[in-house]
Parts: C-alpha cells; sequence; structure tokens
C-alpha cells in the first residue's frame, strides 16, 4: 500500500486524509422551481436526538449556498444504490447546474417547495436553525419538519474517490 504524506500546510494533506472515510452519499435540494439547485454531499450527519437536528456543510462559494440562506429551507435525500446517475448529476459532472439537476429522476415538491427524489432511501426536509460561517465553508444545523424513510435498497457510499454500494450483504467488522 503506497503512502502519500504531502507536505505539512498542503492544502493536499487533508484531502488525501479524508478519502479513507467513507461517507453516505445524500443530495441536498434547495430553492424552489424552476430556480433550483443542490450538491452532492457526504457531510451530513446527525447532531442531535432530542431535539432532532442535523449538520450539513456547504461550500460559501457555492451556489446553493445563498440559496440556502434566502429561502431558509432544504431537503436531504439520502441515496440509494442505484442512484450514483443523480448523485453525479447533482455534482456537477458535465457542466450541469441549477435547474438542470434535476431532470432523469422523478421528484415531489412539498408545499414549501422543497424537492425530495422518489425512490431515495429517506428524504427529509429543513428548517435552517443556524448558520455557522467558518473559513471556505458554512455549518448549517437543520430542524426537520418532514422524514421519510422507506426503502430497504442498498446505500450509496463515496469511498477513496469512487462511488461504491453497500448493502445487507457486507460482512461487518463486529462479526
Amino acid at each position: 500500500m503506497a503512502h502519500v504524506s504531502p507536505e505539512p500546510g498542503s492544502l493536499a494533506r487533508l484531502t488525501e486524509a479524508m478519502r479513507h472515510l467513507a461517507g453516505g452519499v445524500a443530495v441536498i435540494t434547495v430553492g424552489k422551481p424552476p430556480e433550483r439547485s443542490g450538491y452532492t454531499g457526504t457531510a451530513v450527519f446527525s447532531l442531535s436526538i432530542n431535539p432532532e437536528r442535523i449538520v450539513i456543510s456547504i461550500g460559501r462559494q457555492s451556489s446553493s449556498y445563498s440559496v440556502i440562506r434566502q429561502h431558509g429551507l432544504f431537503g436531504v435525500n439520502i441515496l440509494s444504490a442505484g442512484q450514483q446517475h443523480v448523485a453525479d448529476l447533482f455534482a456537477g459532472r458535465g457542466g450541469v447546474k441549477g435547474e438542470a439537476r434535476y431532470q432523469g429522476a422523478e421528484w415531489i415538491v412539498t408545499p414549501r417547495g422543497v424537492s425530495l427524489l422518489v425512490g431515495a432511501l429517506a428524504t427529509a426536509e429543513f428548517r435552517v436553525e443556524e448558520i455557522i460561517e467558518r473559513h471556505s465553508h458554512a455549518i448549517v444545523i437543520g430542524e426537520p419538519l418532514a422524514i421519510s424513510a422507506t426503502s430497504d435498497s442498498d446505500a450509496l457510499i463515496y469511498w477513496r474517490s469512487a462511488y461504491r454500494a453497500v448493502g445487507s450483504g457486507v460482512r461487518l467488522a463486529a462479526e
């Protein structure tokens, strides 16, 4: 196994190290049709169960960031292994931006205007509770307004710069 150790202070050090942390893939949706945007992210996690809160991390230069600040609402769509094409669209592969990222998949729009992906492992609609800006990114704390988790498909994860599927066929390290 090759060991990469970039120069101290190099941005590549953290990037290289974080490639070894597998993360679930989610699409964060923002805005209302026909002026929606969104992005693919792995920096999504539960902050608190009581009260229920999550955290998302977003680049402050991202077009989605200004929309989150403006609307105060966002959707989280946890992708199944069969939804890699959606992850690619929202990651901007092929130069796809804004409303065009919603093409090729089925979406519902909640009464509050949040877009949720049909067939995702789980979807949730959030109200922004707080935004904390630090360095190049912002931490957004969200309060759930609606949550649905109905699918039992395999999950899509991102590990070592590639998408992978993980599901019931995976043997746990503790076994």
